[in-house]
């Protein structure tokens, strides 16, 4: 949203309930501004307020819009609005901040891994949710590091694969550090607000994660019952003479294509065997893969299985327009 459209953020239902009229006063009270161009009340569109369906009369406030209309009404009837306006524009500011926070902790949040019953955050994801340099959250962690409860590692905070990783913990200490010690005001505000929209959204990120693991481990089941539990490159199946290990493959990787890791049409039995040769092919199993990736090993090694190549391009009709 642009700036100018989010200086107008106050819905009508709202600024009528702390104005506790009905909807339908305030539109009157609109009215009357606009009814008299030569007295001292007026609501300039665009800066006191903008239609959202102007054939339905559907308007969102500015804070200016609010405090003229909450003036109007203490000169005609003294009920102290301006106070009441104020109180909600800092609960209403409050909540649009704590919004913001919420969407920063889900755009960086990528690196949200389990080690040791604790959940970790990368260096770089937890400098992106507090909006801070990486010189600033290093300087802070120095400074609690020299206080008489410093972070301990392994459990706030913790080295992974080279790449310092801090726990929910550990990443709350530092915004509750940085709260106190930047100067800014509004960086402070930000930081105070980390610890309880953080506990939220991050329920909120679990919970779907869970949920999701359910999807993909129920379509991963309903692949191998569509496939017969068989290879689709080789035929290979497990019997009880047969060592093979069937496993299932995601033709769009997981990892890059996350939105397509629950759907049964992004999923293709193979042997352990020719999942590993695969991703051994394409790079390793952290390289992207695409159908296409997958068409071009089974030509290259196994050319007479026109089946396999025509149900990989019936994959790729059916999901290629959700990339």
């Amino acid at each position: 949203m642009g700036s100018q459209k989010s200086e107008f953020s106050i819905r009508e239902e709202e600024l009528a309930k702390v104005l506790e009229i009905s909807v339908e006063e305030l539109d009157k009270i609109v009215a009357f501004f606009d009814a008299d161009p030569s007295d001292e009340w007026e609501l300039k569109e665009g800066y006191h307020f903008i239609y959202l369906n102007r054939a339905l009369n559907e308007r969102a406030f500015s804070q200016q819009g609010a405090y003229a209309i909450a003036k109007y009404m203490d000169q005609k009837q003294p009920k102290n609005l301006l106070e009441r306006i104020r109180e909600f524009i800092t609960r209403h500011k409050e909540r649009i901040r704590n919004a913001f926070i919420s969407k920063k902790i889900q755009e960086n949040c990528t690196s949200l891994t389990v080690k040791n019953n604790r959940h970790f955050l990368s260096r770089k994801d937890v400098i992106s949710i507090l909006c801070t340099s990486p010189a600033r959250l290093d300087k802070a962690f120095g400074e609690i590091q020299r206080t008489h409860t410093p972070m301990k590692i392994y459990e706030d905070f913790e080295d992974i694969d080279g790449v310092r990783y801090y726990s929910f913990s550990g990443f709350y200490r530092l915004a509750q550090h940085l709260a106190q010690t930047l100067t800014v005001k509004d960086r402070r505000s930000w930081c105070q607000a980390i610890e309880i929209v953080g506990r939220k959204t991050f329920k909120l990120i679990l919970d779907d994660l869970e949920s999701r693991e359910k999807r993909i481990a129920a379509a991963m089941n309903a692949a191998r019952k569509r496939d017969h539990n068989t290879c689709q490159i080789t035929g290979a199946k497990r019997t009880k003479g047969s060592r093979v290990n069937i496993v299932v493959h995601h033709i769009y990787s997981r990892e890059h294509y996350p939105h397509l890791a629950a759907s049964v049409d992004n999923l293709i039995t193979l042997s352990e065997e020719i999942h590993q040769n695969f991703h051994t092919w394409n790079g390793g199993f952290k390289k992207p893969c695409t159908p296409d990736h997958l068409i071009q090993f089974v030509i290259q090694f196994y050319p007479d299985n026109y089946d396999v190549i025509m149900k990989l391009n019936r994959v790729k009709t059916i999901l290629d327009p959700q990339i």
